[in-house]
């Protein structure tokens, strides 16, 4: 998404999801993570993420801490979160998600 001209679509903390306004490509950034979608697939990780609830998908660790895996659409690729981070990205994303309609329903008109 380097050469793409973004838009800041919504920020918060340690959350920016972008989408680019000449190729429609969508960035979501987390932290030091960054995803990049095209509207398929960003509907369908929102999808995901909605659905996901960190009791029923969490593992136990090496370490003694509980985290749920995020997976991506690359197979060797996986985020794993702690419930804090789960839970503050599934919000943000359901709130990108919630902007993004938003805005696509005000330029329709």
């Amino acid at each position: 998404m380097s050469a793409c001209r973004t838009e800041i679509i919504y920020q918060n903390e340690d959350f920016v999801f972008t989408k680019c306004t000449d190729c429609d490509r969508m960035g979501l950034m987390y932290k030091q993570a960054m995803i990049s979608f095209d509207e398929l697939n960003f509907n369908a990780f929102c999808r995901y993420m909605e659905r996901m609830e960190f009791e029923y998908e969490k593992y136990p660790f090496f370490d003694g801490l509980d985290r749920v895996v995020i997976e991506t659409y690359h197979p060797d690729v996986q985020f794993t979160l702690l419930e804090e981070e789960f839970y503050r990205l599934k919000a943000n994303v359901v709130e990108a998600n919630a902007h993004l309609q938003l805005i696509e329903m005000i330029r329709k008109m």
